[in-house]
């Protein structure tokens, strides 16, 4: 896959990668898989309270139904 990358980027990404010793190409996969995992986890937590707010309204549902 070939991707552009903006000059400002580009430049963090070449002193990241000298400073920390390795490739940027290494460095670039290692910082999207990281990202990739943290939208993953704000998925999750969005679905488990999308669950959660799902368990809510059926137990007010059911409160008010026993009043």
């Amino acid at each position: 896959m070939q991707i552009e990358i903006q000059k400002d980027t580009s430049e963090k990404i070449s002193h990241a990668s000298a400073v920390l010793g390795v490739g940027k190409k290494e460095l670039v996969d290692r910082a999207l898989l990281l990202y990739l995992d943290s939208i993953e986890k704000m998925v999750a937590l969005k679905k488990e309270m999308g669950d959660w707010e799902a368990l809510s309204d059926e137990a007010l549902a059911d409160f008010e139904r026993s009043l």
